[in-house]
Order: structure tokens, then C-alpha cells, then sequence
């Protein structure tokens, strides 16, 4: 025979429930508090630094030293990251490919960051894109990826 609910054993899970419920909301706010372009960020996965872009933070930086110092800062930036990590890294004919991986907070979507330096002078040109492995918005995250790496160039550079 199944056992009926009393009034008193739905009241003990009521409090569970609110608090699973305002859970949700504090993420699903943070998430859509991160958006900044409604459009671009639910229907684009990949984001690349363009000298055409209107924000600064994701044209292609020049950077001081040449592209194996450069290489050799993100290097040691990326060990200090939790969420990041060096995938592989070559010599190419002028400068220095780089694969990188960012694993976001809340969800654990990794996103693909391939990376180019190569020399300009006694600086070094950074060139990158940023892609989700799956989806077809990124919320986001793709253009945050690069920002945070060239905010670490330019702070370090």
C-alpha cells in the first residue's frame, strides 16, 4: 500500500525546493548577466582577434619580444590558470604556433584557442580565434577567452 503525505512531510520539503529553485536562478542569472551581444553570442561558437573589430581587446595585439619570449610568457601564464592549459606548441616557418584549451566554470565546455606569433619588428604580432567544441551559441565565452589572454599580453608585455 502507498504511503500518504501529510501536511507536515510536504511543509519539511518545501524549504528544499525554494532553495533549489534560487539556486537555479543565481545561475541562469549569472550565465545571461555575462552576455554582451544577445545576437552574436547565442548563434556564433567561435571568436577571433581582427584589426576591424570594434573593441580594442580583440584586435591582434603587438606585443614586445620576440614570438618564443611571447610564447614563453603565455607558457608560464597558463600554468598559473586552473581553467587553461598549453595543448602543444611548434616552431613554424616565421614564429610560434600554440594550442590552448579553456574549460568554463560552471558547465566544463573546453573551447579550442590556437594561437600564431610572429615577428613584426622587435615586437611580435598575436594573432588568435577561440572556439566551442559544441553548440551553437557560446554565450560569450569565445571573445572573453581572447580578451583574457590579450589582457594578460599587454599587462605583462
Amino acid at each position: 500500500m502507498g504511503r500518504l503525505e501529510t501536511s507536515e512531510t510536504k511543509r519539511s520539503k518545501r524549504p528544499a525546493i525554494y532553495i533549489s529553485v534560487t539556486i537555479t536562478a543565481v545561475i541562469v542569472l549569472s550565465v545571461f548577466s555575462r552576455i554582451d551581444n544577445w545576437k552574436r553570442d547565442l548563434t556564433t561558437n567561435t571568436a577571433r582577434l581582427s584589426a576591424e573589430a570594434v573593441d580594442e581587446q580583440l584586435q591582434p595585439p603587438l606585443v614586445g619580444g620576440a614570438p618564443t619570449e611571447v610564447a614563453a610568457r603565455i607558457v608560464s601564464w597558463v600554468d598559473q590558470q586552473g581553467r587553461w592549459k598549453l595543448v602543444s606548441q611548434q616552431q613554424i616557418e616565421q614564429g610560434v604556433e600554440m594550442k590552448l584549451t579553456r574549460t568554463t566554470s560552471i558547465m566544463r565546455f573546453t573551447d579550442d584557442i590556437d594561437v600564431v606569433l610572429r615577428p613584426e619588428g622587435d615586437s611580435t604580432r598575436v594573432q588568435a580565434q577561440s572556439q566551442s567544441r559544441i553548440g551553437k551559441g557560446d554565450l560569450g565565452q569565445n571573445p572573453r577567452n581572447l580578451k583574457e589572454l590579450v589582457g594578460h599580453l599587454m599587462k605583462a608585455g
